[in-house]
């Protein structure tokens, strides 16, 4: 009991860390410990024990997935594995979502939003981050705003991964558009992949499960086949084609984007680079930012034209 409460415990990006830097640990010690914190378990791959055969499966699974076929299975594998295993079961969408006001939410003070579907912690259907953000008291000064995607079918499922992993975002848009907002904005989410920018931004995840073999999953539900990006670039490399966002969600992004420049002061900006840049990294941009312009080993959202959706919002002002 002791060993599992230990590992359950255990932060996965310092153990990912340990392993890959001074082989501290074993690959069996590590699935266990990730199992524990994530809530998964072998039988997720056809397996029953920790082992050699699970490491064998995880890291086919990461061929499939274009990731690196370590046999870890840390969080990027894990969030692949959940939307993977969803996909497989029939999806209920039974929470009752009942669209407050029109409004997002700063140091409990609420800011007007152009948009019918936001819903807020409070109300019936909200979701609020219980851990893996740090409380802000004071009224915090934020500078930046970054995209990401969140690799999962909807934005409930994105949630309850977040939470699994102890880490944080203040917005998500769910497939139909709806803005949830998990976090005040004052509070500082764990985001970024960096100290430095998730002190000065707030982030929203857009639901989108990225690889095509799931279009048949939004067919089905009744979302709609989503757009395919066939020549997205980033970090100097060609993608595989992969599944955009709905038009609903970009409108949706837009409204979210031009409520928080106007709560926040956040100049409608966004840099030129389709790699990091320097001034997101340091810090002192100030503007609307993707992931991978934070961190070299994200690539969300490629694709995604930020320039051309804030044009719209200062020529709609």
């Amino acid at each position: 009991m002791f060993i599992y409460q230990l590992k359950k415990l255990l932060n996965m990006d310092l153990l990912t860390k340990l392993y890959r830097g001074i082989k501290m640990v074993d690959k069996d010690f590590y699935n266990e410990a990730s199992a524990a914190k994530l809530g998964w378990d072998p039988s997720w791959l056809g397996e029953t024990n920790f082992d050699d055969k699970l490491v064998r499966k995880i890291r086919a699974f990461q061929r499939e997935y274009g990731l690196k076929p370590d046999g870890l299975l840390g969080p990027s594998t894990y969030r692949r594995l959940k939307a993977h295993k969803e996909a497989e079961e029939d999806y209920e969408n039974n929470v009752s979502i009942q669209p407050g006001e029109k409004a997002i939410l700063y140091k409990g003070k609420k800011y007007p939003i152009n948009w019918d579907k936001v819903v807020l912690p409070s109300d019936p259907g909200g979701m609020l981050h219980t851990g893996g953000y740090t409380e802000s008291k004071r009224k915090r000064n934020v500078s930046m705003f970054v995209a990401h995607w969140d690799v999962c079918l909807n934005s409930k499922t994105c949630y309850k991964v977040l939470e699994q992993r102890g880490i944080s975002i203040h917005f998500a848009i769910d497939n139909d558009g709806t803005i949830y907002q998990f976090l005040d904005m004052n509070h500082v989410g764990w985001h970024a992949s960096s100290r430095t920018i998730n002190k000065k931004a707030v982030g929203v995840e857009i639901a989108n499960a990225y690889y095509p073999k799931y279009q048949n999953w939004y067919k089905k539900n009744g979302f709609g086949e989503r757009p395919l990006i066939t020549d997205a670039e980033v970090h100097g490399k060609k993608l595989e084609p992969f599944m955009d966002f709905y038009d609903v969600q970009k409108e949706a992004l837009k409204a979210l984007m031009e409520a928080v420049h106007k709560a926040l002061d956040i100049p409608l900006e966004t840099p030129e680079e389709k790699t990091v840049s320097k001034a997101v990294r340091s810090g002192k941009f100030k503007g609307f930012v993707h992931h991978y312009q934070c961190i070299k080993s994200k690539i969300d959202c490629a694709g995604l034209d930020l320039a051309k959706l804030l044009k719209e919002i200062k020529d709609e002002q």
